[in-house]
């Protein structure tokens, strides 16, 4: 049997700690960059440890630091894609340390060659777009100067109040400054200009008419001379992020892709983490140490019940390459990280970096309330809907999914009054020593459903997967299924498709047993005697007496038996040619 993950595995001090700020995985750039950010992310030192050096980040690293060292071709514009774990908000910190810590950062040595990094502080300017006000600008309480535009802001974080000057005139006016200006405002000094949000500052932008054009105009103006003078040096690189197209400001970023690729031919686009990296990435936030050999026996375990398993399964799954999934994701289940980074992630208000670590580390610290129960590897099933309020909570009221409790409430969990239909038959699994298989079941389904239109649900292959453990009888998942969906009030299962999935409105089995509940036992005798009594009173019948076939009853006259069937009396009177009439009570 497969050691437990308590044996295996031990989670940061952070994450098991009492209190599991919201802010521990909220990186906002403006904090950092004025030094309020929380420790995890202002300590240089801690946000390194903290960090897995994906392919992402340590080409970003090379790409910014071999131009500006000269020892390296390097992009003069490199643009981020948004991607999971790294997290473009994450890459830009990392910049915005290393160029104010340089080597002096412990451990930077996994993200890059030391020889690219410079030895001194460099200029640096890191600005999120979001911050930005138009109308009553960014107020920097040390100096008292308040900077209203994106060029502004730059000016004052490169330079100070001396920088903040060369540019006041354009900063009032709203006006974008030329390339002649923001040389003198580099002086020729190693510099980088990191940009985040920009499409939402574009947004904000329009609204700020100035004559006959508006601010936004004069931001992209901006933005293609600052491209075009990062080409034309080779001390400035500028980064920046867009988002898809399909977001909530899928015009502006629409508008800044144009002018962008109208200037920047060298332009490098840094691609979203890979899969392995993922797992590393949540890996590296949420653990100390996690054992690699036991990480590669639960591969191995997993691997053999899957090809001994007799149970439909997706395709793929019995080939080594998921076995190298298993050990690369352990502790937790792929199919865990698969929902949440590729399903749930969907969901606009789950954050997708953000909600998935909070997420993970919210289900590690309940696990970790009781180390002697056995748990091989995290799966779905662990995340304790219903059981957990702050847990469920983010799952439905902070997706906005507000009508997708009154589902846990009935068939999975109800920790007050009628008991869910999931806590009524784990009664009897748990009664023969088996864990809570219905609990299982229907958590696996409950968090595949949270997702809306075709995506939402889980089909039976995918179900297997999910709760399929080594060591563990595999029979259950059938026998739950159809126990649950003879009583459940918001479970459907689709035969054709063979889908499950929780829906919002219930079904026909909560509407029966709320008209059950509604009629006694006393007014339902008397209807019923009322009914017979009315239908049935006293009428003859013509009964056979054992007849061998329908033929028989033809062939043996003297089997015909006369009834006198009272239903007042509750009596039946039967009579024959050959015999005294028999009285029966029947009620």
């Amino acid at each position: 049997m497969l050691q437990s993950i308590f044996e295996t595995c031990h989670p940061r001090e952070e994450i098991l700690s009492g209190e599991l700020a919201l802010d521990l995985f909220a990186a906002k750039l403006r904090l950092v960059v004025e030094g309020k950010a929380p420790h995890v992310y202002q300590d240089a030192n801690t946000f390194f440890s903290n960090t897995f050096p994906t392919d992402g980040i340590k080409t970003l690293i090379r790409e910014t630091f071999s131009r500006l060292t000269q020892q390296g071709v390097g992009s003069p514009a490199i643009r981020l894609e948004t991607s999971f774990g790294g997290g473009k908000t994450h890459d830009l910190i990392a910049l915005w340390h290393i160029c104010k810590e340089g080597r002096r950062i412990q451990g930077l040595d996994r993200f890059a060659d030391l020889s690219l990094i410079p030895s001194r502080s460099i200029q640096v300017a890191a600005v999120d777009g979001r911050d930005l006000d138009p109308e009553q600008g960014i107020y920097h309480k040390d100096t008292g100067v308040t900077t209203y535009t994106l060029w502004g802001e730059i000016a004052y974080q490169i330079g100070g109040i001396s920088g903040y000057e060369l540019l006041r005139g354009s900063d009032t006016s709203g006006s974008s400054p030329g390339t002649s200006v923001l040389e003198r405002l580099l002086g020729g000094e190693p510099t980088v200009i990191a940009l985040d949000e920009m499409a939402r500052y574009l947004r904000s932008a329009k609204a700020k008419v100035l004559g006959k054009t508006d601010l936004a105009g004069q931001v992209v103006a901006f933005l293609f001379s600052l491209m075009d003078l990062a080409a034309s040096c080779n001390h400035l690189v500028l980064i920046y992020s867009l988002a898809s197209t399909a977001d909530t400001f899928g015009e502006e970023t629409r508008d800044l892709q144009e002018a962008m690729s109208a200037s920047a031919r060298q332009e490098r686009v840094l691609s979203p983490s890979t899969d392995i990296e993922i797992y590393n990435i949540v890996k590296q936030r949420m653990f100390a140490m996690v054992s690699e050999d036991a990480a590669e026996k639960a591969a191995g375990e997993y691997l053999s019940a899957y090809r001994a398993s007799r149970l439909d399964l997706p395709e793929g799954c019995k080939d080594a390459s998921y076995s190298q999934a298993i050990a690369q994701s352990y502790p937790f289940h792929p199919e865990l990280f698969n929902l949440l980074t590729k399903k749930i992630a969907s969901i606009p208000e789950f954050q997708t970096t953000r909600g998935a670590l909070r997420l993970f580390a919210q289900v590690l610290r309940y696990l970790w309330r009781d180390t002697q129960s056995w748990i091989p590897m995290i799966h779905t099933h662990h995340i304790p809907v219903g059981l957990d309020s702050e847990i469920t909570d983010d799952l439905t009221s902070r997706l906005q999914r507000p009508q997708m409790r009154p589902p846990i409430g009935a068939d999975i969990y109800n920790a007050d009054g009628r008991r869910a239909y999931a806590q009524v038959q784990d009664e009897e699994w748990q009664a023969a020593g088996k864990p809570p298989f219905s609990t299982w079941v229907t958590r696996t389904i409950f968090l595949h459903s949270l997702t809306q239109g075709i995506s939402s649900g889980i089909r039976k292959s995918e179900l297997n997967l999910s709760l399929l453990t080594p060591s563990i009888e595999s029979g259950f998942i059938d026998r739950v299924l159809e126990r649950i969906l003879a009583v459940a009030w918001y479970l459907d299962f689709d035969p054709i498709a063979k889908l499950a999935r929780f829906k919002e409105e219930p079904s026909i089995n909560k509407i029966i047993t709320e008209e059950k509940e509604q009629v006694g036992l006393t007014e339902a005798k008397a209807d019923l005697r009322e009914r017979r009594d009315s239908i049935f009173a006293k009428k003859l019948f013509d009964c056979v007496k054992d007849p061998d076939s329908p033929s028989d009853v033809d062939d043996k006259p003297d089997d015909v038996v006369l009834c006198l069937i009272d239903f007042a009396e509750g009596t039946v009177t039967a009579s024959t040619d050959e015999a005294p009439p028999l009285v029966h009570r029947i009620f």
